[in-house]
């Protein structure tokens, strides 16, 4: 059976747009679903609309969970300086607040902008407005 997605993502939150433009980066086809009428509803009001997006200090020795390896590999392979690094590139321009917490200096709209355009140009299909009855 040949079917037309390599992966389906519920949900275009800040989680499932980063998984979404990773899995598209690598080749896979994807579909992200969001039942929303847009995507990264909750990014918008983060950090009173400036976006925390990251935090310098997000390291695995910060993360409580049961399998220390599990934290130490996933942070490993995308780092806060990953995220930034994207950001400069889109040039948005951010600040720290405190202790390693990174804002952008406009409008959280900036990242939810961003992370859309890098799916579309990792060939990720964006559905929004669309119930999900079971998986």
């Amino acid at each position: 059976m040949n079917l037309p997605y390599d992966a389906i993502i519920l949900g275009a939150g800040a989680a499932g747009l980063m998984c979404a433009m990773e899995a598209g980066k690598r080749g896979r086809r994807v579909l992200l679903l969001e039942r929303a009428d847009r995507i990264g509803k909750k990014i918008l009001i983060s950090g009173g609309g400036r976006c925390n997006f990251t935090n310098l200090h997000a390291g695995p020795e910060h993360f409580v969970s049961s399998n220390v390896h599990f934290a130490k590999s996933a942070l490993a392979r995308y780092t806060p300086a990953d995220f930034v690094r994207l950001g400069e590139t889109d040039r948005i321009a951010y600040h720290e607040k405190k202790l390693g917490q990174l804002f952008c200096d406009r409008s959280a709209q900036e990242i939810t902008n961003m992370l859309e355009q890098e799916c579309r140009d990792a060939g990720v299909e964006i559905q929004l407005n669309t119930k999900v009855g079971e998986v």
